[in-house]
């Protein structure tokens, strides 16, 4: 039971956008194999992973504990934290010429 649920929260977890080469879902479903091969020695409990699991997928302490404006929006750069969630979301984005040429003047 638990590991069938353990499976169907693997395949809801998303794809992460930022860290192509390293994938965490890869490292989920390897250790689905692993118990399902019996191998659980040194593998955290499986009933506190998929209640972990769980919380994350249903955004428990995003609503629990809600951002305000003023945090996402601080005095010196407003639009910081909406460009990097636009980053995050979105994965990285090649430079444009303008920055190559500012990374290269300033090195």
């Amino acid at each position: 039971m638990s590991l069938k649920r353990y499976a169907s929260l693997i395949d809801a977890w998303p794809k992460d956008a930022l860290k192509r080469q390293l994938d965490f879902k890869a490292l989920l479903k390897d250790d689905l194999a692993a118990r399902q091969n019996g191998d659980n020695e040194g593998l955290p409990r499986l009933e506190l992973q998929i209640k972990s699991m769980e919380e994350l997928l249903e955004s428990k302490y995003r609503k629990l504990y809600p951002i305000s404006d003023k945090l996402m929006k601080p005095a010196g750069k407003p639009d910081y934290y909406r460009l990097l969630t636009k980053e995050i979301e979105n994965g990285p984005v090649e430079p444009n010429f303008w920055q190559k040429l500012k990374i290269f003047v300033s090195n």
